[in-house]
């Protein structure tokens, strides 16, 4: 969490009131595989080049009514004039929606490697894609309470904790364990779309379901190498990379190197080491539990993801479960 603060005016009624907080950044996704392939890993930091330069900027945004991060692109503010001593004084920032930046850079990149498009026609894509109007959509649930995806004193998510308590129990599990990063949004109350309702899980990297039964002890094992276990995958280590659980409550230690499992409840109780329990897995924390049990028996739910399960669920127009106690860290 090294994001650095900054401050900058919304132009409010007073002055006091003129300035939000941001921590604005700019992602770019490679692929992890470029770095075994140097002339790939080139031409993609050449696509990057050509995104952020004068031209790319302007291609994209039709030559107007955009601030752009590039400071050599001076031709964008004639729609916006007057806020030239605000931006020379202050870090400005535009944060487009991702899931539609995906199904632009979607078709804009398929058409250049499909050679279906030159990079005037890639550009026109993108930026009609970004400019698109979407339909009204029809409320498919109206939420009665609202849950945030920030942690909250017991270093829980509640949001997400909602979100997989709703598909364990849609899927008949006792128990589930998941990573923080496949749930992205809170939950509001009111009324919520269809798409807004697949917002709050990350579908850019949705992952398959997973049902195995294990006992006890190979439940506990497996909270405990999650905690303490490194991979390229995935790592814990802060509070903010704490998993998501659900039907049961983990009593986690927080030490120098990390975090370890204290201890596993399971209804207010220490969690019966020979009972078998049903939990629901996602790509990661399947991975670990077999790791740990090569012979663990675990099935794919066929044509089910995270983010299908919960879409499906709210789709229904019912309402989600409540979040769980699901965790506590002691120092």
């Amino acid at each position: 969490m090294d994001a650095e603060l900054i401050r900058i005016p919304y132009f409010s009624q007073t002055s006091d009131e003129s300035y939000v907080y941001m921590t604005p950044s700019l992602n770019i996704a490679f692929n992890k595989n470029l770095e075994k392939d140097r002339e790939k890993l080139d031409t993609a930091l050449d696509v990057l080049d050509c995104m952020i330069s004068e031209e790319g900027q302007k291609l994209i945004a039709d030559g107007s009514g955009v601030i752009s991060l590039n400071t050599d692109v001076p031709t964008m503010m004639q729609d916006v004039p007057g806020l030239e001593e605000e931006i020379n004084h202050n870090a400005v920032y535009i944060r487009y929606s991702a899931q539609k930046s995906f199904d632009a850079s979607l078709e804009a990149v398929h058409g250049l490697l499909s050679g279906e498009m030159d990079e005037t026609q890639a550009y026109d894509t993108f930026r009609s894609v970004m400019n698109r109007k979407d339909p009204e959509e029809k409320a498919t649930v109206n939420f009665e309470n609202e849950y945030s995806i920030s942690l909250n004193d017991r270093n829980g998510r509640d949001a997400a904790s909602s979100i997989l308590t709703t598909i364990r129990e849609e899927n008949d599990a006792q128990l589930a364990l998941a990573p923080y990063y496949y749930f992205t949004s809170s939950m509001y109350k009111g009324e919520c779309t269809s798409s807004r309702v697949g917002m709050m899980t990350a579908k850019s990297s949705d992952t398959p379901l997973y049902v195995a039964k294990i006992n006890g002890k190979q439940v506990y094992e497996l909270v405990e190498n999650y905690l303490a276990d490194a991979d390229e995958n995935f790592y814990v280590t802060n509070k903010y990379e704490l998993p998501i659980a659900s039907g049961m409550k983990m009593i986690v230690n927080q030490e120098e190197s990390g975090f370890s499992l204290k201890d596993l409840t399971v209804n207010d109780k220490k969690i019966d080491k020979e009972k078998e329990y049903s939990i629901l897995l996602t790509d990661t924390t399947m991975s670990v539990l077999k790791k740990i049990n090569p012979k663990c028996e675990i099935e794919q739910l066929k044509d089910t993801t995270l983010s299908s399960a919960w879409t499906e669920a709210m789709s229904n127009g019912q309402q989600p479960s409540a979040p769980e106690d699901y965790i506590e860290v002691e120092q």
